[in-house]
C-alpha cells in the first residue's frame, strides 16, 4: 500500500478495523500491509533501539566530562525543555511524527547536551571563584555567584541559537518540489523550535536548579566573626525576596504550562496520527458527481478570481465519507473563437484522505472549464466542470 497521506499508521489502523468488522477470512487466510506502512514499522523498530542508545551514549559522555551524576542529570534537563519547542513547531507546521522528525530530535538532543555543559561550566566557574575568595557563606552569596555566571552565558547562548537558526532557515524556505526538501524540513523543524525554547528555559531554569543543588553545600552557620547582617536595608531585602518569589513562581508556571502543552501535543499526535487542526469555512465553487463519487471545488468566498486563488478539492462518496483519489490533475481552459487559453494549476495532497490544496491563477475573467482527472476507487475518471472567473 502506497498512499500520499502523511498519516499512514492511522490510515492502516482505521482500515484494519473496517476490514475486521466487515470481512471474514476463511481459515488459513490473512492480510498483511506492505508499502510505506511496512517501511514505517521497520523504521520504528530501529528507532526503538537507536533513540535509547543515543541518550545512553550522551549520558556516558557527559559523565566522563563532569565526573558527577547530578551534573549530568542537570545537563540532560535541557532535553525536555527543547522538546516543548520542537513539538510546538511540529504542531504549527502540521507535521506528523516520522523517521525524519526523529532524526531531528536526536540531533537536537546532542545540541542540548553541548549547550547545557557550557551553561553548567559558567555556573561552576562562578561558584569556584566566589568560594576561593571566601565569599560563599550565605544564600545571598550563592545568588550573586549564579547571577554572575548566568549573565556571562547570555551572549554565547544567543550566538549559538542564532547560528543554528540562520543555518537551518534556508532549508525551511526551500520549495517542496526540490528533491529531499520534505525530508530535510522535517529534520530541521524540531531543531529550530527546540533550540529556541531550550535557550529561554536554560537561561531561566538552569540557575534556579543550580541554586537548589548548591545551597546544600553552604555552611550551616556563618564563620566566626563574620557579620550576620548583609548590609542591605531590611526593606530592600524584603523587596528583593518578594521579587525573587514572584519570579520563581512565574517561571514555575511557565515551565509547567509549556510541559503540559508539549505533552498534550505529543499525546494528541499519537506518535504518528495526524494532529488535528481547525478547518477554515469554505463555500463550494462547483460540485459534480460521477460513478458514485462527488467532487467539491471550494474557495473561501465561493468564487474564483482572475488572480492567485487558493482552492480546496474534496472527494466524497454518496454517504459523505472521504474517498482516496490519486494522481489528481487539474487544467483550466478558456474557449474563445479561434483559440483556447490554458492556465496552470499547482496541486498538493492534504493530510486528510481525499483532500487536495490547489493554487490557481487564471489569466483573465470569464467562463472557463476545468478538466479534472484522478485515479479513484472505480479506476481512472475525468470530469469537466464549468466555472465562472470573476475580476
Amino acid at each position: 500500500m502506497d498512499i500520499t497521506s502523511s498519516d499512514i499508521d492511522g490510515y492502516v489502523r482505521a482500515a484494519s478495523n473496517e476490514i475486521g468488522q466487515k470481512v471474514h477470512f476463511p481459515q488459513g487466510y490473512y492480510i498483511q500491509w506492505a508499502g510505506q506502512f511496512e517501511y514505517l514499522k521497520a523504521a520504528e523498530a530501529r528507532l526503538a533501539i537507536l533513540v535509547p542508545l543515543t541518550l545512553l551514549i550522551i549520558f556516558f559522555l557527559l559523565y566522563l566530562n563532569t565526573k558527577s551524576v547530578i551534573k549530568t542529570l542537570i545537563v540532560l534537563l535541557s532535553v525536555p525543555f527543547s522538546l516543548v519547542g520542537a513539538f510546538w513547531m511540529l504542531y504549527l507546521l502540521h507535521y506528523n511524527m516520522s523517521v525524519a522528525v526523529w532524526v531531528g530530535l536526536i540531533a537536537l538532543a546532542g545540541i542540548d547536551a553541548e549547550t547545557g555543559v557550557v551553561m553548567l561550566l559558567y555556573l561552576d566557574h562562578a561558584w569556584e571563584k566566589f568560594k576561593a575568595q571566601g565569599r560563599m557563606n550565605r544564600l545571598e552569596d550563592l545568588y550573586d555567584a549564579v547571577t554572575e555566571g548566568a549573565v556571562q552565558r547570555i551572549r554565547p547562548k544567543i550566538m549559538t541559537v542564532c547560528a543554528i537558526i540562520f543555518g537551518l532557515l534556508p532549508i525551511m524556505w526551500s520549495p517542496v518540489y526540490q528533491a529531499g526538501a520534505d525530508v530535510m524540513k522535517r529534520i530541521a523543524t524540531p531543531m529550530i523550535g527546540g533550540v529556541i525554547t531550550s535557550a529561554v528555559l536554560n537561561l531561566l531554569i538552569y540557575p534556579v536548579i543550580y541554586v537548589i543543588w548548591r545551597k546544600r553545600s553552604l555552611p550551616a552557620m556563618p564563620p566566626e566573626g563574620f557579620p550576620v547582617s548583609s548590609g542591605v536595608p531590611e526593606s530592600r531585602a524584603i523587596g528583593r525576596g518578594s521579587r525573587r518569589g514572584i519570579l520563581t513562581r512565574s517561571l514555575t508556571v511557565l515551565l509547567i504550562g509549556g510541559l503540559i502543552g508539549g505533552v498534550y501535543l505529543l499525546w494528541s499526535s499519537g506518535f504518528g496520527n495526524s494532529i488535528m487542526r481547525p478547518t477554515n469555512p469554505e463555500t463550494p465553487v462547483a460540485k459534480i458527481t460521477q460513478d458514485g463519487v462527488t467532487v467539491f471545488i471550494l474557495s473561501p468566498d465561493g468564487q474564483i478570481h482572475a488572480k492567485d486563488n487558493s482552492l480546496h478539492i474534496q472527494f466524497q462518496d454518496q454517504g459523505g465519507r472521504p474517498v482516496d483519489a490519486e494522481n489528481v490533475k487539474l487544467e483550466p481552459n478558456m474557449n474563445m473563437p479561434g483559440m483556447v487559453m490554458h492556465s496552470g494549476a499547482k496541486i498538493k495532497k492534504d493530510d486528510k484522505i481525499g483532500d487536495y490544496q490547489v493554487h490557481l491563477t487564471p489569466d483573465m475573467a470569464g467562463d472557463w472549464s476545468v478538466d479534472l482527472s484522478d485515479q479513484g476507487p472505480q479506476g481512472p475518471a475525468k470530469l469537466t466542470v464549468p466555472v465562472n472567473v470573476k475580476h
